[in-house]
């Protein structure tokens, strides 16, 4: 008998889930089919690569067939590149599984010398470090990517693509476990905020100073590595009717340390004293947001603004999961999710 999920060893060496047993049942060589679902995919392996740099290296449709293959991980200068110091693209296609659609997907990479983007079907999913001219390393940060799911093509090829600049000795996908993998499921969001937001230092929202960032992922491993203090993290989303009219949840994942929310200039609710002399250090705790009906303004573009207070070491909204759900929805999910 196959107890319920247990997990079992193909020969691919993946590991794959058991989601639907009949409890009780014996499952003969012709029984029930179970339906697998992949805890994780490999993307260890042989990538193409070509040293340069070319924003259409990103595109889905690029022809990279003429590049060389080289291994990930693996410092570049192992695999033929000794002493190259500068720019570098990689790029690999993977399937995902249909199963995978309800969950919350990512993309390790492991440890990249120096500085990165990393593009899922032409769009950018996230970035460490800063490019030339105001370069800044990431070296020692761990590269964990949520994929938003409508970026994916579930069941087909999907395109990966990683922009890497090296400014001195080793470089490139150096190291580390690289994969695709779920950490269960997502809340079903009405509107997921992963990705790209704007960001500025300081205390208040300053639109002629902001700059792109990822979210979720530390401030330090953006460009602003050593900073301590406050900044500003602003989306602009537009909120449908029959979600404006209703209670949300607006999920801002764990921040380090305390933090304010607004909503289009209002205040929205807050975690931890912001301007205390001695502020708490709240970063173990997931923020969820009850926002009133008529808060976001329907059919129209709406201003989030998350003010974030930093106290030391990491910075900034560190982890997800980020966006909007009904209430409804939401306690639904914790109460299935707690079973």
């Amino acid at each position: 008998m196959i107890e319920k999920n247990q997990y079992i060893k193909i020969k691919s060496g993946r590991l794959w889930l058991v989601m639907t047993l009949l409890m009780g049942s014996i499952l003969s060589a012709t029984g029930i089919e179970a339906i697998l679902i992949p805890e994780e995919i490999s993307m260890k392996g042989y990538w193409r690569f070509r040293i340069g740099d070319n924003e259409q290296w990103s595109a889905v449709k690029f022809d990279d067939s003429d590049w060389t293959q080289i291994k990930v991980p693996a410092r570049w200068e192992d695999e033929g590149f000794q002493g190259y110091d500068g720019f570098a693209w990689y790029r690999t296609s993977v399937v995902i599984p249909l199963e995978l659609k309800n969950y919350s997907l990512a993309l390790r990479l492991g440890y990249i010398d120096d500085a990165d983007e990393v593009f899922m079907n032409g769009k950018r999913i996230g970035k460490s470090g800063t490019f030339p001219p105001h370069h800044v390393t990431a070296f020692n940060a761990l590269r964990t990517y949520p994929i938003p799911g409508d970026l994916l093509n579930f069941g087909g090829q999907n395109v990966i693509a990683v922009r890497v600049y090296d400014s001195h000795l080793e470089g490139g996908i150096v190291s580390g476990d690289v994969k695709i993998f779920t950490d269960g499921s997502i809340p079903p969001f009405d509107i997921n905020l992963a990705g790209e937001w704007m960001f500025n230092q300081g205390l208040q929202y300053d639109p002629g100073n902001t700059k792109s960032i990822q979210v979720p992922g530390a401030w330090e491993n953006q460009g602003y590595s050593g900073y301590d203090g406050y900044a500003v993290y602003t989306r602009k989303v537009k909120v449908p009717a029959s979600l404006a009219n209703q209670r949300l949840v607006l999920v801002a994942g764990r921040i380090d340390d305390v933090d304010q929310l607004y909503i289009n200039g209002r205040f929205a609710g807050q975690t931890g004293d912001f301007k205390a002399h001695y502020p708490e250090t709240r970063y173990r705790e997931l923020r969820n947001y009850v926002i009133p009906p008529g808060l976001f303004k329907a059919g129209e573009e709406n201003v989030i603004e998350i003010r974030v207070r930093d106290t030391g070491v990491d910075g900034g909204i560190i982890e997800g999961p980020v966006g909007i759900i009904t209430q409804d929805k939401f306690r639904l999910y914790w109460k299935m999710k707690g079973k």
